[in-house]
């Protein structure tokens, strides 16, 4: 009982996290729209923002929150046990534009990433970690290893919510003062989907222990040596 109390509670707060940086992201649409180059992010980006990376920071900006809304949706057994039909659309859609939109632009914006090359060289492998963890589940989906899809797809959503674990990070390190930041960014680049990604690996290979029900009246437990149909 304590278990699920505690499992349930932490996926309540992963979703409320989520769900706080999706609208994080909304809100700062008015200053990329045009580019205000006084905002955070934005901020001493003049330069670099033109050409290849211009469009590949509006396709990122713009298909980041509707991986990260459909996977919460994509993640839940009730939709998935009550509107199959819903799930395998909508993860159709999911898998095309995180295949096709959201890591390719990441890639692209990595090459100017805040932190020099080590938070851009973790950005890369960052993509290319969601992409290999996102084909797998297809395929394991069409194989029919549902069990094993779950996982695969577990894994791609825990890599994508590495944006929502960077911010966090980012916003522990600003209040604490780092003398670095850019070196600061660099190592949470790397530990917002390493540390996660361990833990869900470490979370998934606990035992989860399973009341025994009590035989129904009238019945004995059968011994586990005697023989069954």
């Amino acid at each position: 009982m304590r278990y699920r109390i505690l499992t349930a509670a932490l996926r309540w707060l992963a979703v409320a996290l989520v769900l706080r940086v999706l609208v994080a992201v909304l809100l700062n649409y008015p200053d990329y729209f045009p580019p205000n180059f006084d905002s955070l992010f934005l901020q001493g980006r003049e330069a670099t923002f033109a050409g290849l990376y211009r469009a590949a920071f509006y396709a990122h900006i713009l298909s980041g929150p509707v991986v990260l809304a459909g996977g919460l949706v994509l993640l839940s057994g009730h939709v998935r046990r009550r509107y199959g039909g819903l799930h395998r659309r909508l993860g159709r859609v999911y898998v095309v534009v995180l295949l096709a939109v959201v890591l390719p632009s990441g890639a692209v914006m990595a090459r100017h990433a805040f932190g020099g090359w080590p938070a851009g060289l973790s950005f890369l492998a960052l993509s290319a970690a969601t992409a290999g963890c996102a084909v797998a589940g297809v395929v394991q989906a069409r194989r029919g290893g549902y069990d094993r899809h779950r996982r695969w797809m577990n894994r791609t959503y825990v890599l994508i919510c590495s944006a929502v674990a960077l911010r966090l990070i980012s916003g522990a390190a600003g209040l604490v003062g780092v003398p670095n930041p850019e070196a600061a960014y660099g190592a949470a680049a790397w530990a917002s989907w390493l540390v996660p990604l361990a833990a869900y690996e470490v979370a998934e290979r606990l035992p989860t222990h399973r009341p025994v029900r009590p035989p129904a009246p009238g019945r004995s437990n059968p011994s586990p040596l005697s023989p069954t149909r």
